[in-house]
């Protein structure tokens, strides 16, 4: 056989697996549609009693919001960070702030980088970024609280997040870890059937694939692409981010290895969820995450987005920020 001939085949191969990438990279990322139980929840929000955003600069120059709930009490010992669900911002964890104020805690609530008025909407510069901003945050607010306590809350993939910054250095910071109705990855046992009242994301997944297999190579050039679209209608399109980045997508939630964090955690995590949630299988927590040494809280007549606001459960989040 001709060197030329045995030459080809490779080429060839090379030739057909970046075709191949190139097709699953154009891949549309396609938003489902609106979810009306979402919508409903976030227009019942409380929404008195909000600070105006305050802005503090990450370590890369970018100035980033957040709203800071002083204590009712005028206490500087105790001080919660929370953290809100996807595609939403600070606007979402009001409630949850001033419910925390009232008990004796200092509240931030976060506009996480690709959220609100933080950075660019829907993205972030690299998987990592988001629990270094955590760090630079806790670090500017050290000044005004040189002693207190941290806790850290999260909603959602909020509480993805919160669980993944337990298991990276900046979770040494912390105290306590509250976790609300958390989404603990793709593969957990705690997520509903993405379909029907439950379809919240729709993620484009020979996408997200190629740009694993590239990520995996050390290629990121392409890392800013949309790889999942949320169900928010368009009219929400000024308060939401409708769509996340390959890397945001990777970064706003939990670790891989959720299990291995949340024993890692244990004692100082707890988990509050609503027996009426769409998205989170609320009975399964019980199964799969209490084993783990991780108080669960299951509260009837509350769903996923009431676990921020409704009585019982501002209750419970305070009572698990408490102990």
């Amino acid at each position: 056989m001709a060197f030329w001939q045995i030459l080809t085949w490779p080429l060839a191969a090379v030739g057909v697996a970046t075709l191949a990438f190139a097709a699953m990279l154009a891949q549309p990322v396609k938003p489902p549609p609106p979810l009306e139980s979402i919508h409903a929840g976030a227009m019942a929000m409380p929404k008195d009693g909000k600070p105006d955003l305050s802005r503090f600069q990450a370590r890369d120059g970018t100035w980033l919001a957040y709203r800071l709930y002083p204590a009712a009490d005028g206490g500087r010992d105790h001080l919660a960070i929370v953290y809100h669900g996807s595609s939403a911002s600070s606007d979402e964890m009001n409630a949850t702030a001033l419910a925390l104020t009232k008990a004796g805690f200092a509240a931030v609530a976060v506009d996480t980088r690709g959220h609100g008025a933080s950075g660019s909407r829907g993205d972030i510069s690299y998987i990592g970024q988001l629990e270094d901003d955590l760090a630079d945050l806790v670090a500017h607010l050290r000044g005004d609280y040189p002693a207190a306590r941290l806790t850290l809350v999260g909603h959602s993939s909020g509480g993805g997040f919160v669980l993944r910054a337990a298991a990276a250095p900046v979770g040494a910071s912390f105290d306590r870890f509250v976790l609300l109705a958390p989404y603990l990855g793709y593969r957990a046992p705690t997520n509903r059937p993405s379909e029907g009242k439950g379809l919240w994301a729709s993620p484009d997944i020979p996408r997200i694939i190629a740009l694993t297999i590239l990520d995996r190579l050390g290629v990121d050039w392409a890392q800013s692409l949309p790889a999942i679209a949320f169900a928010n209608r368009p009219e929400a399109a000024m308060a939401t981010v409708s769509r996340y980045s390959y890397r945001l997508l990777n970064d706003y939630g939990p670790p891989q290895d959720w299990q291995g964090a949340l024993r890692g955690a244990a004692g100082k995590v707890e988990l509050i969820a609503g027996l009426d949630d769409e998205l989170m299988d609320a009975e399964a927590y019980q199964r799969a995450v209490a084993p783990l040494g991780v108080r669960v809280t299951l509260l009837p007549g509350v769903d996923h987005v009431g676990i921020v606001y409704q009585p019982a459960a501002l209750d419970a989040i305070v009572e698990a920020a408490r102990r």
